[in-house]
């Protein structure tokens, strides 16, 4: 079903907003609860307003509050034709105190090598039926959460450093951190961040029950092999349902994390109605983290080329409005993407800025003969100009390896030393 709401057909009419008290037993499909009779703190709610799209999100609210009240403005229709659309979020802007990325990267890299060896262990223990070390699992979140939320570009920079012989490991953990990114651009209060992070780090234990030489088959797989690759979310709410400890929302996207809004999804084939809001962010951040990262399988695909086919899968596979936040969030060129400056040198994209996707701080690499070069920062956002005074800009993305320069190589590293940024940042 496609979601409209009452006054999506005058969109230039100002509506003053209105609020009601109504008691639980007489909520309807469509009502848009914006207020609880109890702090939201208390509640499993996700985020604080929403439309009631299902009979179970009716039941959720009757089951932990006695009123609530609802917004007659944003009441939506439920039209058939189109997946849900997710529940509209206040989107909190948080002001917190950032960083600068040579203060942030060592304590970034220390918590990723961290949580690169735990998540190596909790494999491990799965595909040996041991427990895992859940309050393990929640530190390695809470102080990746903690990095992220000081300098973002931090972390981003680090998962970009998988190795295909460790990416199962290692993407778990960087869906776990793009995930709460990610979350916290859409206004999720850290309780529910920590909670995704959980849901990222966890959501593909299930591949440990599958046959690593199927796993990691160079070529095409038969249509028994893939039935059983099919399987592994159903491994992994197994394995995690019998652990301490481990949140609702990771066990939903460790069984759900293929399913499709179209209903064409694994393992169940469910509608969008089945399909939970955090699992639907993790199903684009995982979709995402694949498809750029080498793989025993697959080579990693440029950055734009992952945008344009969750791009394309929007409405059917992903989440349209989420995919376009997610884009959003990321900028038209993220941390750690190469590029190509109007000079014609080659630059890295070393941190973002918050509001001007464009014009990212980026560490000049190659010369305009794409020779190396003396490495030289550059933040874009300030007044920049090159040596005929046009400001400077980027003119696109190009993939890792172009002119020999690849995100995991010593020379890329090493601009991320802290005495290193520092003094880039002086000489800016």
């Amino acid at each position: 079903m496609r979601l409209t709401s009452e006054s999506d057909n005058h969109p230039d009419t100002l509506v003053v907003p209105t609020r009601r008290r109504v008691a639980v037993a007489n909520l309807e499909l469509g009502m848009f609860v914006c207020e609880l009779d109890r702090p939201w703190s208390e509640t499993n709610f996700a985020f604080q307003g929403f439309p009631l799209l299902t009979p179970d999100e009716m039941r959720a609210v009757r089951e932990c509050c006695l009123y609530v009240y609802v917004d007659d403005t944003r009441r939506v229709r439920l039209q058939h034709g189109g997946p849900a659309a997710v529940a509209p979020r206040e989107r909190k802007t948080p002001q917190r105190p950032q960083q600068p990325l040579a203060s942030e990267i060592e304590e970034a890299r220390a918590a990723y090598r961290n949580g690169s060896e735990l998540i190596e262990q909790v494999l491990a223990d799965v595909q040996h039926g041991r427990v895992i070390d859940t309050r393990a699992c929640h530190g390695v979140v809470k102080r990746n959460l903690a990095s992220m939320l000081r300098n973002e570009s931090a972390m981003l920079w680090l998962i970009r450093l998988k190795s295909k012989d460790l990416y199962t490991s290692l993407h778990c953990l960087s869906v776990s951190i793009m995930a709460m990114g990610f979350g916290n651009h859409l206004g999720l209060a850290d309780d529910k961040l920590q909670l995704l992070g959980m849901a990222g780090l966890l959501h593909d234990v299930g591949k440990m029950r599958i046959d690593p030489e199927i796993l990691n088959k160079p070529g095409k797989l038969t249509a028994e092999e893939f039935e059983l690759i099919k399987r592994h979310p159903a491994f992994g709410l197994e394995a995690l349902q019998a652990q301490p400890g481990i949140p609702q929302v990771a066990l939903q996207a460790a069984y759900g994390h293929h399913e499709r809004l179209d209903g064409t999804g694994y393992p169940l084939g469910s509608g969008p109605s089945q399909i939970p809001y955090m699992t639907r962010i993790i199903t684009i951040v995982d979709a995402f983290d694949a498809i750029t990262s080498h793989r025993a399988y697959d080579y990693a695909r440029p950055v734009q080329s992952a945008f344009e086919i969750l791009r394309s899968a929007s409405g059917r596979q992903f989440d349209e409005e989420l995919v376009r936040e997610f884009i959003r969030w990321l900028g038209a060129f993220p941390v750690g993407t190469l590029v190509e400056l109007h000079t014609g040198e080659v630059a890295v994209v070393v941190e973002k800025h918050e509001q001007l996707q464009l014009r990212p701080r980026v560490v000049v690499l190659r010369d305009a003969a794409k020779q190396r070069c003396t490495p030289r920062y550059l933040d874009l956002a300030r007044i920049t100009v090159d040596e005929e005074g046009t400001p400077y800009r980027i003119c696109g993305g190009l993939p890792d390896g172009s002119f020999g320069l690849h995100i995991a190589d010593p020379e890329l590293q090493s601009i991320l030393h802290p005495q290193a940024l520092a003094d880039f940042e002086l000489d800016a």
